[in-house]
C-alpha cells in the first residue's frame, strides 16, 4: 500500500513575477470601470483589455494621485514622478524603469485618440496603490490606503509597502510564494541562514536573526514600510516594532492559510493567493478521490527531542494538513486542545504507534541529541511491536517541510510527500 523507501524532495521555488493578470474576458463584459478609494475616474479615452492587462491613459491617473506627469512627443517617453518614485516608460516598448531599476512589461503602452495607455496595475503598484480586479462588475478597484485587520487590532497602510521585514519563517515562504522578496527577514532554525528550497530566492535579504529574538537595530536600519511577525513569537516587541513601521501580526506561525490571506491582503496578492490556493484546494480534492477507503489509515506523526524525550503531533502544521486531508488519526492522538503531546517514558511508546509513522527528527544542524534520542527509542522492544513498524510503514521525512517552515510552499511539498508514499502518482 505503500512506498518503503524514503524520498528526498527537491523542488525549485517557482514565483510569480509578473504584476497580475485582468482577465480577457473582461471586455466581453462590458466597459471597464476604474474606481479610486471609492469613487468612479472619468477617462477621456476609455480604458482596454490588451492582451489580458487593463490599459488606462496615464495622466489622468497619474494627476489624480498627485504626480507630476511628461511626455517627450519626439521619444515617445513617458515620465511619472510622484514623492521619491519615478516611472518611466515608453511607446511601443515593454522596457520600463521604476528609480532606475528594469522592469519588464507583459503589455508595452500604445496610443489611442492623442491618448497614451499604459498597464493600470504597473502604473498603480509602483506608484503605491492597491490594484484589484473584480470580474462580476468588470471593475478595477484602486485604493491609496488599505487598513489590515489582524490579530493584534488593525494597522492602516497608507501605501503598498515596497520594504517589506519577515519576523517567522511561514511567512518567509509565504512572501515568496506571494512573489513578494522581503528586504530583511529572521533565519531559518536549521540550514542558516535560508532553507535550501528557498535559499536561491532569498539573494540580497538581510538576516536579522532568530525568530524569538529578532535584531531591532538591523530592522531599524533597514527602515521598512512594513513589519510581519506573530503574535505567539513577538507580541511583547509589538508596541517597539510598531514604532519603527506599520506591524501586521499573524496569531501564530502554522496556520498557512490564515496567514497568507493577510499577507496577501498587505501586499496586494491576493490573486496570485487565490490562484495557489485554486491548485491546493483541486489537489486536496484529487487526493480524498484516490485514497478512497484508504483515508481510514490512522497516520502518526512523531519526532524525538534533544532532551530525551518523544512527542506525536494532534494538530501544528502537519496536523492541520492531515486533518484537511480527512486522515484518520490514532485515537490516543486525539487530544482536544493540544498541539504536541510529549512522552518520556519508554512504557508509553505504544502512543506512538499508527497505521503509518512519520518521523519529524531533525536531521540538520549537528542536532546529536536528537539522533541520538532517536536510536534509544527505536532500539526498545517495545518499538518493535508497533504494527507500523511491523508493516514496514515508518518513514523519516523532511523535517523542514514537514514541521519547521510552516510556509505555502512547503504544505504544497509535505503534499507531493503523502502522494508518494500513499503511491497515488
Amino acid at each position: 500500500m505503500f512506498k518503503s523507501k524514503f524520498r528526498s524532495v527537491s523542488i525549485l521555488l517557482a514565483f510569480i513575477l509578473a504584476f497580475g493578470v485582468i482577465p480577457l474576458t473582461a471586455s466581453a463584459a462590458g466597459t471597464v470601470k476604474v474606481v479610486l478609494d471609492g469613487k468612479p475616474i472619468t477617462f477621456d479615452v476609455a480604458p482596454e483589455v490588451i492582451k489580458g492587462r487593463t490599459m488606462v491613459p496615464y495622466r489622468t491617473l497619474a494627476e489624480k494621485l498627485g504626480a507630476t506627469v511628461k511626455w517627450d512627443k519626439k521619444s515617445g517617453k513617458i515620465s511619472v514622478i510622484k514623492g521619491t518614485t519615478t516611472i518611466e516608460l515608453a511607446l511601443k516598448s515593454n522596457i520600463a524603469t521604476v528609480n532606475g531599476k528594469t522592469v519588464t512589461l507583459d503589455t508595452a503602452p500604445v496610443e489611442r485618440d492623442g491618448r497614451t495607455l499604459v498597464p493600470l496595475r504597473f502604473l498603480g503598484e509602483s506608484l503605491g496603490l492597491w490594484v484589484n480586479w473584480s470580474a462580476s462588475t468588470s471593475q478595477v478597484k484602486l485604493e491609496s490606503k488599505r487598513t489590515i485587520s489582524h490579530a493584534m487590532g488593525q494597522t492602516t497602510l497608507n501605501a503598498l509597502p515596497k520594504k517589506v521585514v519577515i519576523l517567522f519563517n511561514g511567512m518567509v515562504d509565504i512572501s515568496l510564494t506571494l512573489g513578494v522578496k522581503p528586504v530583511g527577514a529572521v533565519e531559518s532554525w536549521v540550514q542558516t541562514p535560508w532553507y535550501h528550497y528557498l535559499r536561491a530566492d532569498m539573494g540580497g535579504v538581510k538576516n536579522l536573526g532568530s525568530e524569538l529574538q529578532p535584531n531591532l537595530e538591523a530592522i531599524v536600519a533597514l527602515k521598512p514600510d512594513l513589519i510581519i511577525g506573530s503574535r505567539l513569537r513577538h507580541e511583547k516587541i509589538y508596541s517597539q516594532l510598531s514604532k519603527i513601521a506599520p506591524t501586521i501580526m499573524t496569531a501564530d506561525v502554522f496556520d498557512w492559510k490564515t496567514n497568507m490571506a493577510i499577507g496577501a491582503a498587505a501586499l496586494n496578492k491576493e490573486d496570485t493567493a487565490n490562484a495557489f490556493m485554486a491548485d491546493w484546494n483541486k489537489r486536496v480534492a484529487n487526493f480524498k478521490a484516490k485514497m478512497g477507503s484508504r483515508l481510514n489509515t490512522e497516520v502518526s506523526i512523531i519526532r524525538f527531542q534533544p532532551d530525551g524525550s518523544s512527542r506525536f503531533y494532534v494538530t501544528g502544521f502537519a496536523g492541520t494538513i492531515l486533518k484537511e486531508l480527512g486522515l484518520a488519526r490514532p485515537k490516543a492522538q486525539q487530544v482536544e486542545g493540544k498541539v504536541v503531546v510529549n512522552v518520556t517514558s519508554k512504557e508509553q511508546i505504544p502512543l506512538l504507534d499508527g497505521d503509518i509513522i512519520f518521523d519529524v527528527t531533525s536531521d540538520y544542524g549537528g542536532d546529536e541529541k536528537s539522533f541520538k534520542a532517536q536510536q534509544d527509542w527505536t532500539s526498545n522492544p517495545l518499538w518493535s511491536n508497533l504494527k507500523g513498524i511491523k508493516n514496514d510503514n515508518y518513514y523519516k521525512v523532511n523535517d523542514v517541510t514537514w514541521n519547521m517552515s510552516g510556509g505555502a510552499k512547503a504544505a504544497q511539498m509535505m503534499l507531493d510527500d503523502l502522494y508518494f508514499y500513499f503511491d497515488l502518482e
